[in-house]
């Protein structure tokens, strides 16, 4: 059977849509992936709060959370920036997506609707020898 334009259609979209799974797949991934490390970020400096802020720790211990506290608040921003990032290339992927996923579908609707007519003009050109055969028949009768 030969293939039609729609079906050929199909194919490019199938692999489009395909493309842009994977692609909407490690957008959340990387998201995923930056919200762990903001959590690590925010765990490490609730971590050397607690040491510096521990009955045993001495005035060093304080000290040095002072000097470093900058760093670790420049980290949780960072990571923070790059969740902020990797939502925003989620979304821009996942309504890359939506557009992707609608198209196949419009496709598929079209060929679906050609089939129709091409089964109801099947039908009809069927129906059409019937008449014609019965208009003989009883011609002759």
């Amino acid at each position: 059977m030969e293939r039609s334009p729609l079906d050929t259609l199909i194919t490019l979209r199938e692999q489009e849509l395909d493309v842009v799974e994977r692609s909407f797949a490690d957008a959340v991934a990387r998201e995923a992936a930056a919200e762990e490390k903001l959590a690590s970020a925010q765990e490490e400096i609730l971590n050397e709060q607690r040491i510096a802020s521990s009955p045993t720790a001495g005035d060093g211990a304080v000290e040095a959370f002072s000097r470093w506290l900058p760093l670790g608040r420049k980290a949780v921003a960072e990571a923070q920036a790059r969740c902020r990032e990797a939502a925003l290339d989620r979304e821009t992927v996942r309504s890359a997506l939506i557009a992707a996923r609608a198209a196949m579908e419009a496709v598929k609707t079209l060929r679906d609707e050609q089939k129709e007519e091409e089964r109801q003009a099947d039908l009809r050109k069927e129906q059409n020898v019937l008449d014609e055969l019965a208009v003989r028949q009883f011609g002759r009768s």
